[in-house]
């Protein structure tokens, strides 16, 4: 079975996604809260190059940052500097957190439409 990374590597690779847009939801942010303050973010391996900073909510954004800039290096790595038609964006998510999915979907709805728009010349 694939990790997440090989997997998102991959599928940015394949040519029949060279012109598709990614929206990334880092999901279960709750959890991810309490865990990266009980287990360093550096025993997986491919956030072996990860430095902790302090503790506490500090410590929760500077993981989740760098978490979040693993994953904006390798669609750059993956995507060629001219490709304005294709667009990544990461959200953050508590899937049960209601107001937060809805703003999440709020900001996927505001993202499609300016590309659309532009996509038609609009803007």
């Amino acid at each position: 079975m694939m990790e997440t990374k090989e997997l998102f590597d991959w599928v940015l690779k394949q040519p029949w996604f060279e012109k598709t847009s990614f929206l990334l939801f880092l999901n279960k942010f709750d959890i991810f809260e309490t865990k990266v303050l009980k287990v360093p973010l550096n025993v997986c391996e491919w956030f072996r190059d990860y430095q902790p900073l302090t503790s506490g909510k500090q410590e929760i954004e500077h993981a989740y940052e760098f978490v979040k800039k693993k994953f904006e290096e390798l669609y750059f790595q993956n995507t060629p500097a001219d490709r304005v038609d294709r667009v990544f964006k990461i959200y953050r998510t508590t899937a049960l957190d209601q107001k937060l999915i809805k703003k999440t979907f709020k900001l996927v709805d505001e993202t499609l439409t300016l590309r659309y728009l532009t996509d038609a010349g609009l803007l």
